[in-house]
């Protein structure tokens, strides 16, 4: 082989002896030597590439052990985010992500990342997350992420192991059984105002979280052969979500003043918040039971609205695949989220359950895979 064909960044030293000149070769300057010329291996030679790259490769993982003592856990967290797996999330979940990283690198903001690989270690994390011991799912959030960050720094070679796994998660909810009735949609839609009326419509008629309801925009609304639809992707998920234009949401568009982006804008004009969306509806619901006959259950939040929406798709004629599109959920989720709602419903339930044991026989939602949409 030519010395052409050499891998590059060998540095070659030669050295008077007593028998002559000697010429010895490094994987790099300052590297471990793996050739010298009173060897019986002939320059450029398989052989001679081969003592090359096991140097090589001894050379890169004692440089790699050499980083990860000296790594600070701030540091680790910053190859974190530099990584593909932390890039490819979406800037929401980052901006979540974010709030337990940030306080996590500060409260080991002097410790060596290689501190988790001691099993003492977990007993630090745990307390450092009791600062949420107030609110379960944020606690399990912090798990969420500290542990993601641990598996990658692991799996990356930083850390050779950790001990933050197995954690039991200690937020548990089902509030499959929560549904909004009409009646109780139609309480908080008689004391809204205007504004807080379009919140209200496009939570329960259009089935958006309220993350997504401040996002809707212009740029959503789509024309259709025969109508008009809004077409996203959802925030958390990016679950791409197509809503028929209901004459209530119709009439949301309708009523937009001509220089207005925002479909559904804060009560201030601006970015509607989810955090906001949601202190809205409770302040309806508190207002709706202080001013009405219908009592408005106070532990309903405005996500328990989707499955109203759901199950009102089904009512209107559509199949549970256009359903699943709509709401963002697999096939399998929007037929249970439609059976719970149909056992709230009693004046409904004979109906709403025809209706839907025809859509699974249509979709053959049992006999085949069950994909996310």
């Amino acid at each position: 082989m030519s010395k052409t064909a050499l891998p590059k960044g060998i540095h070659r030293v030669k050295k008077a002896t007593a028998a002559g000149v000697v010429r010895y070769h490094y994987v790099c300057r300052g590297g471990p030597k793996f050739w010298d010329s009173n060897s019986q291996v002939v320059e450029g030679s398989l052989a001679y590439l081969a003592a090359y790259r096991q140097a090589n490769t001894s050379a890169a993982e004692a440089a790699r052990t050499h980083r990860a003592n000296e790594m600070l856990t701030p540091d680790a967290m910053d190859e974190y985010r530099r990584s593909i797996h932390y890039r490819k999330l979406n800037a929401r979940t980052k901006a979540d992500y974010e709030k337990y990283m940030t306080n996590f690198e500060a409260e080991f903001a002097e410790d060596p990342i290689k501190l988790f690989e001691e099993e003492e270690s977990l007993a630090e994390i745990i307390a450092w997350q009791n600062q949420w011991a107030h609110s379960p799912r944020m606690y399990d959030y912090s798990t969420q992420v500290i542990r993601r960050f641990l598996n990658r720094m692991r799996k990356s070679g930083v850390i050779k192991r950790h001990f933050f796994h197995d954690i039991e998660a200690v937020y548990r909810v089902n509030r499959a059984h929560l549904c909004w009735k009409p009646e109780e949609i139609a309480a908080v839609l008689k004391v809204a105002t205007p504004a807080e009326m379009r919140i209200v419509v496009a939570m329960s008629e259009g089935g958006l979280a309220p993350a997504d309801v401040g996002r809707l925009n212009r740029g959503h609304i789509e024309k259709t052969p025969k109508a008009r639809r809004l077409l996203l992707d959802r925030g958390k998920s990016g679950q791409p979500t197509a809503i028929a234009a209901t004459p209530a949401i119709e009439d949301l568009i309708d009523t937009m003043d001509d220089d207005q982006w925002l479909i559904v804008p804060a009560l201030s004009g601006g970015r509607l918040t989810p955090e906001r969306a949601a202190q809205i509806v409770r302040d309806l619901i508190h207002r709706a039971n202080a001013d009405g006959v219908i009592r408005v259950r106070p532990e309903l939040r405005p996500y328990d609205m989707r499955g109203t929406a759901a199950t009102a798709l089904l009512r209107a004629g559509c199949g549970l695949n256009e359903i699943a599109v709509a709401m963002g959920w697999s096939i399998r989720h929007a037929s249970k989220m439609i059976e719970h709602y149909a056992r709230l419903i009693p004046e409904v339930t004979d109906e709403i359950l025809e209706k839907l044991e025809r859509a699974k026989a249509s979709a053959n939602v049992f006999d085949g895979d069950d994909k996310d949409v």
